[in-house]
């Protein structure tokens, strides 16, 4: 099989990861758990699914996983697809197996759009699970893409992304993706590509995917000749665990926004504060995780603390 500047690694318990360096996983920015799909989109009608969760700011009406003929195909080209039982692979949040999305084939002429603005984030790790129907039927291999405008141009290999890696297991499977082109990073207009190669041009056999995620590293975007050499923001939380309240600690001065959410991402509290010491009162959340997404309103600076109310 043709390599470009690709790393392929087969690990027992069959993982694959196509990457050019290890990325650390950061802030969770979108999640497609594809539990609540449950429909069935047969062309002419097109599959635009949002995002089952979006971190605190972004928005899961503008993260769409979207499956779509390829520009120029014909109107009478015959595809769907629909629901399937999914996994716990690169599940978060504690979601469940649930349901997967199923790219039906034919698939040739058909594109998976993945968009997720990547405003205030750098360093993107997508990870996915996949799998093939059978090894007589379904595809083997999927291709990647990128496009910082929307879709109007695609990049593929070169600086910045793994080209294509085989998905062809019969279970669910990790496939991770690190986009490290700075052109992505910081972009409203970020979209990743996905298209199946191998056995697509039949009317037999599919895809599998679930659990779908896009992580990054958080960035000051704000920087220009007057403040290069500001520092980044940081926080302290404490006491950590909290019971009646927790201290919030920061180099920052100025408006904070303050977001908490629970472990399954919804938001419990959201706050204005100012300054660099305040204080949110816990009381009324229940026992557990929660994570704070502070945002620094003059530079949008966002940065995610994990704690605990016990």
């Amino acid at each position: 099989m043709r390599k470009n500047l690709l790393t392929i690694l087969f690990c027992i318990g069959a993982s694959f990861v196509a990457s050019y360096q290890s990325n650390a996983q950061g802030t969770l920015l979108y999640y497609w758990n594809f539990n609540n799909f449950t429909s069935t989109y047969t062309l002419p009608v097109v599959a635009s699914l949002s995002a089952d969760y979006a971190a605190p700011g972004k928005d899961t009406a503008k993260a769409r996983w979207i499956y779509k003929p390829k520009p120029g195909t014909s109107s009478s080209y015959s595809s769907y697809c629909d629901n399937v039982t999914g996994d716990t692979v690169n599940a978060r949040m504690g979601a469940p197996a649930g349901n997967g999305f199923r790219a039906r084939n034919p698939s040739d002429s058909m594109d998976i759009l993945v968009y997720m603005p990547t405003t205030h984030f750098t360093n993107l790790t997508i990870k996915y699970a996949c799998e093939l129907s059978s090894y007589s039927s379904g595809d083997s291999v999927n291709v990647f893409s990128y496009s910082v405008d929307s879709g109007a141009t695609w990049i593929t290999g070169g600086a910045g992304l793994s080209e294509w890696v085989d998905s062809g297991l019969l279970f669910y499977s990790l496939i991770t993706v690190h986009v490290n082109d700075i052109a992505a990073s910081n972009n409203p207009r970020f979209v990743f590509r996905i298209n199946t190669l191998g056995r697509n041009h039949t009317s037999g056999g599919n895809n599998r995917f679930d659990n779908v995620t896009l992580d990054g590293d958080s960035v000051n975007v704000s920087l220009g000749v007057n403040n290069i050499n500001a520092a980044a923001p940081s926080y302290s939380l404490f006491p950590n665990p909290a019971k009646e309240v927790i201290n919030i600690s920061s180099n920052m001065e100025g408006n904070k926004t303050i977001i908490i959410t629970n472990i399954i991402g919804k938001a419990v509290i959201t706050e204005n504060k100012n300054g660099r010491n305040f204080s949110i009162n816990t009381d009324a959340l229940l026992s557990g995780v929660y994570y704070m997404t502070i945002r620094e309103d003059a530079t949008g600076d966002v940065s995610t603390n994990k704690f605990i109310k016990e």
